[in-house]
């Protein structure tokens, strides 16, 4: 990795021939222009090579084909094995960063001698263009200076912790050394929420992680139905990772109880999806079933149904298209 780029710019891309250009020409505006970018086509059934392949006269960007259909996680690992830069970024395949996003991170990471650091996001509605707040502003928070991201800031922003802002949803710029001198990789058994494993499996491994308070990176957020989006199989893969992770011998004490608050916040979610799913789908024998099995539900239903009921509220009556992205 010594003689390689700066930075190593991974997009995974399933079907995304629609919408894929963007990330990749927001990526050689960077300013940095010392950088690699490793573009992996997941088993895509439409023409997205092709639309990659017409980027690949540009010697930085490298088109990596997978034969099957194999999850973001994959696709991710199989370019980290690629990627050659001192620094990894990820982008999603329907996001794009502003021009300056890998100069800021590099010299703020640098600056700090930090193992990851990331920025606010821009947050923009499927379909547009023009960002419609920020992720800090979303969550009412408030950053004005340069952060430090610990497990427990960690834990507590996740799946019922006391915090909104929701580090999963951050795409930090990532030290190779870092990962690769401790084995670091996505669970490849994970769909959904392999971005917070990830980054917990570094500050369980001690990394120095940094937010900065400005904003670099434009996060799409898909239109979501009433009764889409299951999460119970996605939430169960999750507590599976954390028990695994809870067995390891080299936790500190601190790091077992974040971690068994964690799965505690998974339980509850858990049991409300259990019902809530069900519910959605108007099988309400097996949501009241489900409500007995679960004793954890009624005591997240008390936290979740004053947003779920406004969501519904501006849903159906305010006919707000937007009333049920996930962070409204």
């Amino acid at each position: 990795m010594a003689t390689g780029p700066t930075v190593s710019v991974v997009i995974p891309a399933f079907n995304a021939a629609a919408f894929i250009t963007t990330a990749i020409e927001s990526c050689q505006r960077q300013t940095l222009g010392d950088i690699e970018i490793l573009v992996v086509d997941d088993g895509s059934t439409d023409n997205t090579v092709t639309v990659i392949g017409a980027y690949t006269d540009d010697p930085r960007v490298r088109l990596i084909e997978m034969e099957t259909n194999r999850g973001v996680s994959a696709a991710r690992n199989v370019a980290f094995a690629a990627a050659t830069g001192r620094w990894i970024a990820t982008l999603d395949a329907d996001d794009w960063m502003t021009d300056d996003r890998l100069a800021v991170l590099v010299a703020a990471a640098e600056d700090a001698n930090a193992d990851l650091v990331h920025d606010d996001e821009f947050l923009v509605h499927e379909g547009e263009t023009q960002p419609y707040s920020t992720l800090t502003a979303s969550t009412r928070s408030t950053f004005d200076m340069v952060t430090s991201v610990d497990l427990d800031r960690l834990v507590d922003c996740e799946v019922g912790g006391p915090s909104a802002y929701r580090l999963g949803l951050t795409q930090p710029l990532l030290r190779h050394a870092f990962l690769d001198s401790h084995g670091i990789r996505y669970d490849e058994s994970l769909r959904v929420g392999e971005d917070y494993l990830l980054y917990l499996d570094c500050l369980l491994a001690g990394a120095r992680w940094i937010q900065i308070p400005s904003a670099h990176y434009f996060y799409v957020q898909r239109i979501v139905s009433a009764t889409s989006s299951p999460l119970t199989s996605s939430l169960e893969a999750k507590r599976r990772v954390c028990d695994g992770v809870l067995m390891r011998t080299t936790l500190t004490a601190p790091q077992r109880t974040s971690l068994r608050r964690y799965r505690h916040n998974l339980s509850t979610l858990l049991a409300y999806q259990r019902v809530a799913e069900p519910a959605k789908a108007r099988r309400f024998g097996l949501a009241a079933r489900a409500a007995v099995r679960n004793p954890l539900f009624v005591r997240r239903v008390a936290i979740e149904l004053p947003a779920v009921l406004r969501r519904r509220w501006a849903y159906h009556v305010r006919r707000d298209r937007h009333a049920l992205d996930m962070l409204r």
